[in-house]
């Protein structure tokens, strides 16, 4: 009986020691493998650029994609989007992707394209963020210690 009690004691003992240990490792996790969402809307002079932007984090792979408006004034509304694959790692508390392979649509030089970093339009390119938990499904990501995007898990 009181090896019964002492097996029981022990397995009690290091249950108490792997739980949290697990539940660690799970939160940082989901903290570096994730997909969100970025409603957007970029007003310069007389255009705005409407988007929505999807993040998705997974293991060193990533992708991002993007959809949406762009109006200028005296001109027709123009669908614009972009597709791009990349791979990611963590160094120094921020996230660096560089970019595989990128498919900005449409092809023209738009205005509004001289804005955005290489890393969305070109292969090979790199970007770093910094990208902050807020809360339970949400992101800040930061670029040059400036806040950009509020990300939503979806």
């Amino acid at each position: 009986m009181k090896m019964n009690k002492g097996i029981v004691i022990w397995s009690l003992i290091a249950l108490a020691i792997v739980t949290p240990l697990l539940v660690a490792t799970y939160i940082q996790h989901q903290r570096k493998n994730f997909s969100c969402e970025i409603h957007t809307t970029i007003v310069y002079d007389n255009s705005v650029l409407d988007m929505i932007l999807d993040f998705n984090l997974n293991n060193g792979n990533g992708t991002y994609e993007a959809a949406g408006e762009y109006n200028e004034n005296g001109a027709p509304t123009q669908s614009v989007s972009n597709k791009v694959s990349f791979k990611y790692w963590y160094e120094d508390g921020q996230v660096i992707m560089v970019s595989d392979e990128a498919n900005p649509l449409p092809k023209k030089d738009e205005f509004f394209r001289q804005f955005i970093p290489d890393f969305f339009q070109h292969r090979n390119r790199g970007v770093r963020f910094q990208i902050t938990p807020v809360n339970a499904i949400s992101y800040i990501f930061t670029y040059d210690d400036a806040p950009v995007f509020y990300c939503s898990k979806n």
